[in-house]
């Protein structure tokens, strides 16, 4: 929606509060103000309600600063840094498997998908009453706008069943109605499978009422669309297992998201962009491979980050429409490129992209997406902190951080094992961190891997997974010179593309992939020696949606699949996460995962403090 990032409106109504006892009898309202009972009669008024809903996504619990931590701390991909340890430990904690009931980003997180599910349900309940007939519902224009409206607040209902579900497990309170005050705050959990069912339901609800594909290059570029709501149903149908409390290990309804991904891929709306790079950049937003985004706008004009003030949880204050994502987790927080580094890359992650015979990484992806040695340059700070006068340094200088009196490099004893995320940065010092980039959230890669997963499970037909697992390599032996032009990439030989073999070539030549040998010669991971189309796939989602928040959802599904060989490793990196996290950083305190304890974040203690009828899950 980089036509209207400013999703206007929020939502009035939150909470209308009557003040009666031993009150002088005045009148308080401004009857020329805007009320619930007047605003929302116009066709222009209920669009903003739903508008509102989306705002809620770009919340400091959302994407725009705690929601990528929640989604990829807890992975093998992802170590914390000492600047997480000393500055930021709230996100270290997610990383380490030491969450407790009071940790305040987790509580935003828990508090702003409830927002998100009051927001859709108020837009929903406005639709419904057509104030003033604002639609006539008998004209197919307004007909068509109204049913847009209705599935576009229903999808981000589901989105926030989804993630709630997801974090937190299913015995948590779920609306499908306006939160109205008293004991209604007191909800008590729902029962197991309830939230599942109203999930699904709402995918398939909004999947029909939404007939557009996509907007692309329209006013409404970046909306929920038909393909944003089916990717979102294949992604609850195969992740049953972790998010229906009635279900059981083996229970992924394959042959349905089958089907769904199937309607996706045959629509023909969607394909892979030329250019790995531009799934994480501001360049080429809302493209034919993405299939919903959360939007943000770079506001240099304000002064602080849109909905982050320094501890505030509880309300929203507008000042932009910034995401803190490339300030807290791209590149390192050296002199020369002064960003907080709160998390970085894991070793396991760098060593899952395959490499040559000496040991050189051939995978583009791995270039396009990483700051790691032999890779991209980055624009440092120039003489006094002027952008303009900076120099495009390599990786050994951009992981460089002289002391000044003694001349010692603080970072020089870890290059090789630091690394910075590229995705969703830009390659250069900013006197002024803010980012508009927006976060893909889904998009047509992974509905190609989905799809060939569902060939597998549903049919063992690897003949057809190869073949959409070949579609991703393919793209990824593109050659971009044309598109990466800047002094990043200039020049570099990955841009020429072409060295990626075919998923049959990787299957013969059964590289390793993902070992880390510890500087004492101790196995740290074991590592994926890749000998099967099912390995071949598990290494395809990591190596093209790293640091995209898929990869612990993944290694739960996997988990949660009796037909999967290699079930019981998929959580071993997880298990050895902190001799991982020592060899990286030397940064200790990280538990053995405990998938009964830590599958799930604890119920936050805002919630267990204030309703009496919630308890607890495993995690607390």
């Amino acid at each position: 929606m980089k036509r209207m990032k400013l999703y206007i409106g929020a939502c009035l109504g939150t909470a209308l509060i009557s003040l009666s006892s031993c009150e002088p009898n005045m009148v308080y309202t401004n009857p020329s103000a805007d009320s619930e009972l007047t605003y929302y009669n116009t066709q222009e008024h209920l669009t903003y309600a739903v508008n509102g809903a989306y705002n809620m996504l770009q919340r400091a619990g959302g994407w725009a600063r705690w929601m990528p931590f929640m989604l990829n701390a807890r992975s093998d991909e992802y170590a914390f840094t000492s600047g997480a340890a000393n500055g930021e430990p709230e996100t270290a904690r997610l990383a380490q498997y030491t969450v407790n009931a009071d940790l305040g980003s987790m509580s935003a997180t828990y508090q702003d998908l409830y927002t998100l599910q009051y927001a859709a349900n108020l837009a929903l309940e406005r639709l419904e009453i057509n104030q003033d007939g604002a639609f006539n519902l008998d004209d197919a224009e307004d007909k068509k706008l109204y049913d847009r409206l209705r599935g576009e607040a229903i999808f981000l209902r589901g989105l926030s069943r989804f993630y709630l579900v997801y974090f937190f497990g299913d015995e948590i309170p779920d609306r499908d109605y306006v939160t109205t005050g008293g004991d209604d705050y007191l909800l008590p959990p729902a029962e197991p499978g309830q939230i599942y069912q109203r999930m699904v339901q709402d995918f398939k609800d909004a999947s029909e009422l939404l007939t557009e594909w996509n907007y692309e290059g329209t006013e409404d570029e970046g909306r929920a669309t038909k393909g944003s709501a089916l990717a979102f149903l294949a992604k609850a149908y195969m992740g049953r297992p972790i998010l229906d409390g009635t279900a059981s290990a083996g229970d992924a309804d394959w042959a349905a998201a089958k089907d769904v991904l199937w309607q996706i891929i045959q629509s023909g709306a969607y394909s892979l962009i030329p250019n790995y790079r531009e799934n994480a950049t501001e360049e080429n937003e809302n493209n034919e491979e993405s299939l919903f985004e959360v939007q943000f706008s770079q506001s240099v004009e304000t002064g602080g980050f849109n909905p982050a003030a320094p501890g505030d949880i509880n309300s929203w204050v507008v000042t932009g429409q910034d995401c803190m994502r490339m300030l807290e987790i791209t590149s390192p927080n050296s002199t020369v490129s002064g960003r907080w580094w709160n998390g970085m890359p894991s070793l396991a992650l760098y060593n899952e992209f395959e490499r040559d015979e000496n040991g050189k990484i051939i995978d583009p992806r791995a270039y396009l997406g990483l700051y790691i040695p032999g890779g991209c340059k980055f624009k440092g700070k120039g003489e006094a902190g002027r952008e303009e006068d900076g120099e495009w340094l390599e990786y050994e200088k951009l992981f460089s951080d002289v002391n000044q009196d003694t001349g010692e490099d603080l970072f020089a004893t870890w290059r090789g094992k630091w690394f910075g995320c590229r995705k969703y940065g830009i390659d250069e010092f900013r006197n002024m961190l803010r980012s508009g980039i927006n976060d893909r959230v889904i998009r047509y890669a992974d509905v190609l891997l989905m799809y060939a997963e569902c060939c597998l499970e549903a049919n063992n037909d690897e003949a057809t997974a190869k073949e959409y697992i070949n579609k991703v390599r393919d793209r990824a032996n593109n050659n971009t010179e044309a598109y990466n032009t800047t002094g990043a990439d200039a020049g570099m030989w990955y841009l020429q593309g072409g060295t990626l073999p075919t998923v049959e070539e990787l299957i013969a030549n059964h590289p390793v992939v993902g070992r880390v040998v510890g500087s004492d010669g101790t196995v740290i991971c074991e590592g994926m020696e890749i000998n099967s189309v099912r390995r071949a796939l598990k290494h395809e989602y990591s190596v093209e949606l790293y640091w995209e928040g898929w990869r612990f959802f993944n290694l739960m599904r996997w988990y949660n699949n009796p037909n999967d060989p290699d079930r019981e490793k998929m959580l071993d990196n997880l298990k050895n996460k902190n001799a991982l996290q020592v060899e990286q950083t030397s940064l200790t305190g990280t538990l053995a995962f405990d998938y009964n304890r830590h599958l799930r974040l604890p119920i936050p203690s805002t919630e267990l403090s204030t309703n009496t009828n919630m308890h607890g899950n495993a995690a607390n």
